[in-house]
């Protein structure tokens, strides 16, 4: 960087800052974030609608596509925190009766910008008057929504002539997602190439984007592109216009930051090559990959059905699932996480000693330590009414018998790659199985560790890393191999994990789950389709006597473990060093 940029930029950052709305003293007391409402706001519209509803950030007023609401990043036009909040109740209250009385654009229906503003404004009335009625208790606060945004409209224009902008109230009409087929793909093209050294260095926030183009990689002119001016140094960030360059995956994030937040980015691109960046943003582009030709003829996949909501069926060998094992060649891996996480270790068995010491007191015993009570009246009652009376009157102390078998399947998608509080959650997991293998072993449990991913319906990739009969000290290891790839099919996973632990003959049969929660695959498994498709397999397991509890880390998961798993069958943890301790917890609590 010259001199001459480095001074502009430095008064440029200072001009902007000086000038910057969030540094204004009354707003940081009144102003309310959607990320800090979105899990209870998320929790209204589906109440409302009877839907998995997801709630998005809007890039200016916001609407809906779908099963998406779009509502403003923040809100601070009230003159408290309290009226602020109310405005995002408003906005869902009545997002959701514009949805129930179909005021949107339908499929196919490319209207422009101010076409959409002028439709939500000329229907407004109409829902406002539907909710109403259909809301008489919810009367005062649409009043003091509206009220509050007028004020602020009219402060802001004074004496202009200019009119009140009432869009964030009424927003703008979208359009539902069109049922796009991107080309038809070989499963090949998706493999990982990831390699050791190939992590995630940098992850940014993104900027929000309602609607987003997946488009196809053009590699012939990736091939033919080569820089002609190679005496001149381009060193500027541009949007895409069609002009193909080779995804070279270098970390160059934070330098250009600042350049990329003030372009307009709507294109994506799917490819295989490795990343050592994010720039991570929520959107829905409402596209999904077309059939994906199978080409791992010379594997024995395992086919399994998936449900389809929409016509209420499964649909017939639907998924392929291909089993592996892992090899064995990561020699000292266990041992090193022992020795970081010494403390850990003891601390957990601990726990379990103090748990599994316990003695379990057994009535109606022949014999034992101290007397029924509710056995001896039932005795004395039996004898005076002249009946032979029950012998079995004393209650035993004896230690708890446990009849457990564990499935512990672990997500190994690339999501897995993200850091939460400066750690990568796919680390924390693998120290996490380690911690957890070990005490399991050590007090002489049934349990099995397996992993998945997966790149479409054809490719769901089942990796064993222990088996129940397999002895922890040759298997340990292999946690060390475990690396981020691929997408989260999670319905095939769950679908394989029951056919293996219903061969189990243990009293008690679970599969833990370690997730995100989001179940996403480049072919269509976004949203409810996926949501719809996990429900099925976990009432299967039901079905089968095997429960299914999830653990997950990260804290979006609260807008899908809920829908999938219901209440009291997953637990999200704030910080990644509570992973092993979640898993001991899960363990006393099943045999408790």
């Amino acid at each position: 960087m010259g001199w001459e940029e480095f001074i502009f930029k430095k008064t440029y950052n200072t001009v902007r800052e000086i000038f910057s709305s969030e540094k204004d003293p009354s707003l940081k007391d009144k102003i309310v974030k959607l990320s800090e409402l979105k899990p209870r706001l998320s929790v209204l519209a589906k109440s409302l609608t009877g839907e998995n509803i997801e709630i998005l950030t809007a890039e200016k007023e916001g609407g809906f596509q779908d099963q998406i609401y779009f509502l403003p990043e923040c809100y601070s036009h009230g003159p408290d925190t309290f009226s602020n909040i109310q405005f995002y109740i408003f906005r869902i209250l009545y997002i959701s009766e514009q949805k129930k009385l179909g005021f949107y654009w339908k499929k196919g229906e490319n209207k422009t910008r101010s076409e959409s503003l002028k439709a939500a404004e000329e229907t407004y009335p109409q829902i406002i008057a539907s909710l109403r009625k259909n809301f008489p208790d919810a009367k005062s606060l649409l009043g003091s929504v509206e009220k509050t945004e007028r004020e602020f409209q009219r402060s802001i224009i004074k004496n202009s002539n200019v009119p009140e902008n009432l869009s964030l109230l009424y927003g703008i009409w979208m359009s539902s997602f069109p049922s796009k087929l991107e080309n038809r793909i070989l499963s090949q093209d998706l493999l990982s190439q990831k390699k050791e050294n190939d992590k995630i260095e940098t992850e940014l926030e993104g900027i929000p984007r309602e609607r987003i183009e997946t488009i196809q990689a053009d590699l012939k002119s990736q091939e033919d592109y080569t820089l002609m001016h190679q005496f001149e140094k381009v060193e500027t960030a541009e949007e895409f216009q069609g002009n193909w360059r080779d995804f070279d995956g270098s970390d160059t994030l934070s330098e250009q930051e600042e350049a990329i937040r003030e372009l307009d980015l709507r294109h994506t691109v799917r490819s295989n090559e490795p990343t050592h960046s994010v720039f991570r943003t929520d959107f829905f582009s409402g596209l999904f990959a077309g059939e994906v030709e199978n080409d791992r003829s010379n594997e024995n996949p395992i086919s399994y059905d998936e449900w389809d909501f929409k016509k209420r069926k499964y649909r017939k060998d639907h998924c392929k699932v291909f089993p592996k094992k892992f090899p064995d060649n990561n020699h000292g891996f266990a041992q090193k996480i022992f020795q970081e996480n010494y403390s850990v270790l003891n601390s957990l068995r601990s726990r379990m000693n103090r748990f599994f010491n316990l003695k379990t007191s057994l009535k109606r015993q022949a014999y034992g330590e101290d007397l029924d009570l509710d056995a001896a009246l039932h005795y004395f009652s039996d004898l005076h009414c002249g009946q032979t009376p029950a012998e079995n009157v004393y209650l035993s102390d004896r230690k708890r018998l446990r009849e457990v078998s564990i499935l512990l399947l672990a997500d190994m998608s690339l999501s897995t790659d993200s850091y939460v509080d400066n750690q990568r959650i796919l680390d924390v997991e693998k120290a996490s199985l380690v911690l957890f293998g070990q005490i399991c072993s050590e007090f002489g449990d049934r349990f099995r560790i397996d992993s998945f991913y997966s790149n479409t319906r054809n490719h769901c990739d089942y990796s064993n890393i222990k088996s129940f009969d397999e002895p922890w000290e040759r298997s340990r290891d292999k946690i060390g191999l475990m690396e981020a790839k691929g997408y989260t099919r999670i319905g095939p996973a769950i679908r394989h994990s029951l056919s293996l632990i219903q061969k189990e003959k243990s009293q008690k049969r679970w599969i833990l789950l370690l997730t995100d929660g989001k179940p996403n695959d480049y072919d269509r498994y976004e949203g409810k389709y996926g949501i719809e498709d996990v429900k099925k397999a976990i009432q299967e397991c039901e079905r089968s006597n095997v429960g299914v509890f999830a653990l997950a880390i990260d804290k979006s998961a609260k807008q899908y473990l809920p829908a999938m798993l219901g209440k009291e069958s997953y637990r999200i943890l704030p910080n990644p060093k509570e992973l092993p301790e979640a898993l001991t917890d899960f363990f006393i609590k099943l045999v408790r």
